[in-house]
C-alpha cells in the first residue's frame, strides 16, 4: 500500500511537471504568511517590549552601581581625609604633649637648680656665721688666755687701760690670723 502511495505520488509529479502549482503548496504558503503575521503581531511586540524592559533596567543597574559605585569612591575618600585628619590631629597631640613634658622637665630641672642655689647659700650664709662665731669665741679665749698669761708673766700689776689696749691690740692681731 505505501508502495502505490509513493508511485500515485511519483506519477502526479511527472505529469504535473515543474511549472505547475498544486494546491498545497499555495496552502502551505499562506498558512506561513498567516503564522507570519500572527507572530508579528502576537509574539514579536511583547518579545520587542520584554527586550526593551530587559535593556532599560540593565541600563538603570549599571547607573545604579556607577553611582553607588561613586558614592562609595567619595565614601572612601571622606574616610581618607578623616583618617589623615585624625593622623594630623594625634601628631599635633603628641607635639605638643611632648613639647609640655620638655618645658616640665625644664621647669623641674630649673626649680632643682635654683632650690640648690638656695641651699648653697643658706649654707654658705651658715658657714660664714660658724667662722664668725668661731673667731668671736677664739678672740674672747684668746683674749682670757692672754690676759692669764700676761698677768703670770708679768708681776707687777698693770693698770685697767694698758690692759684693755693690750687686749685690743692682740684681738686685732688674733683676728688677721687666717683660720
Amino acid at each position: 500500500m505505501e508502495l502505490q502511495a509513493i508511485e500515485v505520488a511519483r506519477s502526479a509529479a511527472e505529469s504535473s511537471g515543474p511549472l505547475l502549482f498544486n494546491a498545497t503548496l499555495i496552502a502551505q504558503i499562506i498558512h506561513f504568511a498567516i503564522l507570519l503575521v500572527f507572530l508579528r503581531l502576537v509574539v514579536w511586540k511583547p518579545l520587542i517590549n520584554a527586550i526593551d524592559k530587559r535593556r532599560e533596567k540593565i541600563g538603570s543597574d549599571i547607573t545604579a552601581a556607577e553611582k553607588d559605585r561613586s558614592a562609595a569612591e567619595n565614601l572612601r575618600a571622606e574616610l581618607n581625609a578623616e583618617l589623615a585628619k585624625g593622623k594630623e590631629e594625634a601628631q599635633a597631640i603628641i607635639q605638643r604633649a611632648t613639647k609640655s613634658a620638655e618645658e616640665e622637665a625644664n621647669q623641674i630641672v630649673e626649680s632643682a637648680k635654683t632650690e640648690a642655689t638656695r641651699i648653697k647659700e643658706n649654707a654658705m650664709q651658715d658657714i660664714q656665721m660658724e667662722r664668725e662665731k668661731a673667731v668671736a669665741e677664739l678672740k674672747n679665749e684668746v683674749a682670757g688666755l692672754s690676759i692669764l698669761v700676761a698677768n703670770k708673766v708679768v708681776s707687777e700689776k698693770i693698770t685697767d687701760d694698758v690692759q684693755d689696749d693690750l687686749v685690743k691690740k692682740f684681738i686685732d692681731d688674733a683676728g688677721k690670723l687666717p683660720c
